[in-house]
């Protein structure tokens, strides 16, 4: 699962809060597999692991992560539409994911193809329908209830900040307005045909000069949302316009923007009288800012389904881009005017920010300043956020659901009890009776013998690429029929006798003539199994994204191996195994991405693996790569000379010895990318012993002095490694950089893409500092190499 967070409507917002504590889950899964928990246990902890044995429940309970770190849905339509979604998701996943089968394709008719009827499908939606989103504080109830004490003063604080700085916001635009006239004149003076300069008219008339500029650009813009501007534009355009012209013109137009102002203030009048009349206390309704919080649309945005007044399309467009925002040809004025009034290019006289903060009294400034410390000194108190579990609870009262029909949520039919798939029934199944009926459908699950087969397949995909049945996730009659029934048939059975124990299934597998296999071509078999259906040999296999980046790590000897923790990005600079990092459902890792790594949106059967160009740049021109290959570098420096070095670096890399054709070409190559290295050199100014340039003309290393730290060539094979002189361009072939040498910091070019985790190029080229030379890329070819990265 994504880290993101649920709140996903708010595009203040979106992308920016992920679940705290998402890691747990994830450490708990790691862990289970290292204890090898049992298969059954496994997956009645992730689907029930609150309502297990209590004496055991704490083992149990981060499992529910599977269910509580799911998506929930608050940006697709009504909340009848998005419950409807999160419950499908729920029983699409449980069911193609446990069970192999598609129920999901059973949401709007009986499935067209299995024996599973919509009535089931909803009979396991009813479920979800009675399991809500809940967390789980791993603190004592008086550390929590202080947490939350502090966290609601916070709250009220950040409420009156926000207000404070509405009502100067709105104050100060609605004393500009009355100026606007001065500012027109102004605007008319600068780009009219008098050309002005800029400084000398905001002088003479004592105008701001940010907001002169913002005049000038929202007057000369051509709109058709509404006509005000017309008049102005139409006589900037006369050649031999007056200024008495231009001084009518602009009281015209101040007039217009004043009127509208008022007419907007007296409807928002009127409109907070609508809405305290809908109030059903005394109090404004909170938005909800948790999943189990949204039980109606009025939950997630209070107020919004109320009929408020407005003003005419075009003025409201036209007040909207002076006192608001600068309006886009697909934008509604009507939309969210509070959200996107903080969003966005600001509106002529809309201020914000520091832009604000100026342009108010002193005074003014004190108190938000006085707010805005005390915020910050309350969050003191609180950080780190309390530790918490993400999972779910049942509903108080759990309750049947109806039969959407064709899928509608709005169209229902008949009520159905809550119970397990009809088919896998032996007679009429038997309702769930204990609470949600999570922990009656896990076990039912784990007692079927299709649980077992859809495992066993997975762990046997796993080893070979393919599974004995390669649609993992659809057992079904429009899924793959399993190659060999016989053997999945004994894998399953072993399994189950063994304890439901993963490591023996490994073990098994890993025992067996055919997990030994080589890769050699067989024409014979061939012809008979083009697809490779029946195992005569083993499939090469591409390394996948987490394995790419954890080997290059361990090949330059920087691999973290630590267990468990948050989730960090995968910045150039983490060391951790990528499994560690985070995965956004908002926007995936674009080192992620590139590699194949499955959409965290949805549930995945297998990885499809894609041969694109920018995979092949990549290991040629990120940073990532080519630091770890200097770090690889580093690992043979220490070796006699260079044949022991390169011998040093295919051990590492591909765990075997080069043949003499192999050794020559790494000679060859190091004899020849000097020179490559020397026109570099050229380039870049020469750095003296404290890592600052010296005098532009100062003289480059030669080609020679370049490859052996020495006026005098020496033979390549016999070169020693030796530390780069100071003053000198760079490292060059047979030789490392110095400590303390200063490094070149390396700008993302054309990589910044698909650099693991890139967020921009400076923060990056501040923390990956290095000096690239001749062995470090001689190793990041050898790294780029399909030996490196196939499993052969």
């Amino acid at each position: 699962y994504g880290e993101d967070d649920y709140r996903s409507l708010d595009p203040m917002r979106r992308g920016l809060n992920p679940y705290p504590n998402a890691f747990v889950y994830r450490d708990w899964v790691i862990q289970a597999f290292n204890d090898d928990m049992p298969y059954d246990q496994f997956v009645k902890a992730q689907l029930a692991g609150d309502l297990m044995d209590e004496k055991t429940r704490h083992k149990t309970l981060p499992g529910t992560g599977f269910l509580g770190l799911g998506p929930w849905y608050y940006d697709n339509g009504s909340v009848e539409v998005t419950r409807a979604d999160e419950r499908h998701d729920r029983v699409d996943v449980v069911t193609r994911g446990f069970l192999g089968l598609t129920v999901g394709c059973a949401r709007c008719h009986d499935h067209k193809y299995d024996p599973i009827p919509t009535t089931d499908y909803y009979s396991l939606a009813g479920v979800f329908y009675n399991t809500s989103y809940h967390e789980y504080p791993l603190v004592p109830a008086d550390v929590l209830a202080k947490y939350k004490t502090i966290e609601a003063e916070i709250e009220q604080k950040n409420k009156m900040l926000r207000e404070m700085q509405q009502n100067l916001s709105n104050q100060l635009s609605q004393s500009l307005v009355f100026q606007t006239e001065n500012y027109l004149q102004g605007v008319w003076e600068v780009t009219g045909p008098k050309k002005m300069q800029k400084p000398m008219v905001v002088e003479n008339r004592k105008l701001d000069y940010e907001l002169l500029d913002r005049w000038i650009a929202y007057m000369a813009k051509e709109t058709d949302k509404y006509t005000n501007k017309q008049a102005w534009q139409k006589l900037m355009k006369n050649p031999k316009a007056t200024a008495e012209q231009v001084k009518k013109s602009a009281t015209e137009f101040q007039e217009m923007a004043v009127k509208v102002m008022l007419a907007k203030n007296e409807l928002g009048e009127e409109n907070e009288i609508i809405t305290a009349k809908s109030l059903e206390g005394t109090k404004k309704k909170k938005r909800a800012n948790k999943p189990n919080e949204f039980i109606t649309n009025d939950d997630f945005c209070p107020g919004c389904g109320l009929q408020l007044k407005n003003l005419p399309e075009s003025d409201m467009s036209f007040w909207t881009e002076i006192f608001q925002r600068e309006l886009n040809d697909s934008d509604d004025p009507n939309a969210m005017m509070e959200l996107f009034g903080r969003m966005g290019k600001p509106g002529v006289l809309m201020f914000r920010g520091w832009g604000l903060e100026s342009r108010v009294g002193a005074e003014s400034q004190a108190m938000m300043a006085k707010v805005k410390d005390d915020i910050d000194a309350a969050k003191k108190k609180i950080e780190p956020y309390y530790p918490y579990l993400h999972g779910v609870q049942d509903a108080e009262k759990p309750v049947n659901i109806q039969v959407s029909k064709r899928g509608d949520p709005f169209n229902l039919g008949d009520e159905v009890p809550r119970h397990f798939l009809s088919v896998l029934s032996k007679d009429e199944p038997k309702p769930f009776s204990k609470g949600s009926g999570r922990l009656q459908l896990a076990e039912a699950i784990v007692k079927e013998p299709i649980a077992a087969r859809v495992i066993v397949n997975r762990i046997w995909k796993g080893h070979f690429d393919t599974g004995l049945v390669d649609t993992p996730s659809n057992f079904g009659l429009t899924g793959e029929k399993p190659t060999n029934p016989e053997l999945l048939e004994y894998l399953a059975g072993t399994f189950v006798k063994n304890g439901m124990s993963i490591k023996k299934l490994h073990r098994e597998i890993m025992l067996s003539s055919v997990y030994q296999l080589g890769t050699e071509m067989d024409k014979t078999a061939y012809a008979k199994d083009s697809a490779n259906r029946f195992y005569w040999r083993a499939n090469r296999k591409r390394l996948d994204a987490e394995q790419i980046r954890d080997s290059i790590l361990m090949a330059a000897g920087n691999l973290d191996n630590s267990l468990g923790g948050p989730s960090i990005e995968l910045t150039p600079t983490n060391y951790r195994r990528t499994v560690y990092g985070k995965v956004s459902r908002y926007k995936l890792d674009q080192y992620l991405q590139l590699w194949d790594f499955p959409s965290p949106n949805i549930s995945a059967e297998k990885r499809f693996v894609t041969t694109v160009p920018l995979q092949r740049l990549f290991l040629m021109n990120s940073d990532f790569v080519q630091y770890e290959a200097e770090e690889l570098a580093k690992r043979v420096a220490t070796e006699a000379d260079n044949r022991a070095r390169i011998r040093k670096m295919y051990q590492v890399l591909y765990g075997r010895q080069p043949a003499e054709p192999e050794i020559v070409a790494g000679l060859e190559y190091l004899k020849t990318e000097p020179m490559l290295e020397y026109e570099e050199g050229k380039k870049r100014p020469a750095k003296d012993k404290d890592g600052k340039d010296t005098k532009p003309e100062a003289k480059p290393k030669t080609p020679e002095t370049m490859l052996t730290g020495d006026a005098k060539p020496a033979p390549v094979e016999a070169a020693a490694i030796p530390v780069a002189e100071e003053g000198g361009a760079g490292a060059g072939a047979g030789q490392m950089p110095a400590d303390g040498q200063a490094p070149m910091e390396m700008g993302m070019g054309m990589m910044a893409g698909v650099m693991p985790g890139a967020r921009g190029g400076a923060k990056k080229a501040e923390e990956l500092k290095y000096e690239p030379s001749a062995w470090g890329r001689y190793a990041k070819v050898l790294v780029s190499a399909s030996e490196f990265m196939f499993i052969n």
